[in-house]
Formats: C-alpha cells, structure tokens, sequence
C-alpha cells in the first residue's frame, strides 16, 4: 500500500495537522520557516493563548517560585551552604536530565499521527520555526503540567527537607523552559 502525499497548510492550525505527515513528518519539520511570525498551533483560540510567552516571562514566573522554594529548605532546618550544594546538585542533575531528554527523546525519529503531534508540540516547533519569538521558550501552563510529576519523582528520591533545594536547582538549571 503507498502512503498518499499530505502536505500541511501553514495557513491553519497545525498541531492537529502535522501528525497526518507520517514519514514526511522529520523532512518538513526540519525545513525551517525563517519568520518572526509564528504559526497558529490550535484552533481554540484560549488554547493558543497558553503558546504564546515571551522570554522575560519565564523569569517574571520562575523567580517567586525559586524564592518559595528557597525560604521553605530554610524553613525547615537547613543553613545556607548545605543547600547550595544541594541546589548545585539540583542544577547538574537537570543539566544531564535535559541533554540526555534533548539528544534522546526531542531528536526521535516519529512516523505515527501522535507521535508526530506530540514531538511537534514538544519540540518540532522549534525547528519549524526557530524565529518565532513567542516560541522560543516552552510556556509556563504546560512547563506548570510538567512540573508536577517531576515534583513528586524528586520526592520519592530525596528526604523532605532536601527536596526544595533540589527542585530549586531544577529551576534555576532551566534556561530554555
């Protein structure tokens, strides 16, 4: 059976589009579209609204939670250097954690509708389109989605009181989410 031809119309949405581009999925997403103006990736438009943020938005949102985190570890005991360490910990754990998701899970090779969909929401996107400036960092609603799981592995892996610090260095090693 041959697979039809299904090229993607840039001008509607197109999280629910690429995924029907099967094998041609990894040739287009990496046929870079040089425009500041970015795709629309949903229909609805609230959904939309929750793909768009600029880059000192991160910061803006990141910076209260690091500081909670960093008052709650001190809260609890803790001094000053001893979680600076950990924090380091919390920041080379991510660094590997992000290299290794990055070369491994972000530069799959995807061929099924929902496996394209989603490496396109996950990171297609940025190939797409890497001038796209309210796309260059991941938005915080779906970072906060992500943030969850992440939260209660560090829990099953670390004490209490040592947990904050290492999420907080989680979130400072960070950049580009």
């Amino acid at each position: 059976m041959v697979a039809q031809e299904y090229t993607v119309d840039l001008n509607k949405p197109l999280v629910c589009r690429v995924g029907h581009l099967g094998e041609a999925y990894q040739k287009c997403v990496h046929q870079h579209i040089i425009s500041k103006e970015g795709p629309r990736f949903f229909e609805n438009d609230f959904m939309e609204f929750l793909t768009w943020t600029v880059w000192w938005v991160i910061p803006t949102v990141r910076l209260p939670v690091v500081f909670y985190f960093v008052t709650m570890s001190i809260r609890m005991g803790h001094t000053i250097p001893p979680v600076a360490v950990v924090v380091m910990t919390g920041i080379l754990v991510w660094i590997l954690l992000e290299y290794t998701l990055h070369r491994f899970l972000f530069h799959i090779e995807t061929k099924s509708y929902w496996t394209n969909t989603l490496h396109y929401l996950l990171h297609g996107c940025h190939h797409k389109h890497p001038m796209d400036g309210l796309c260059l960092v991941f938005p915080p609603a779906a970072t906060a989605i992500l943030y969850f799981p992440f939260w209660n592995l560090l829990r099953l892996f670390s004490t209490a009181t040592t947990c904050p610090a290492l999420f907080w260095g989680r979130l400072v090693g960070l950049c580009d989410v």
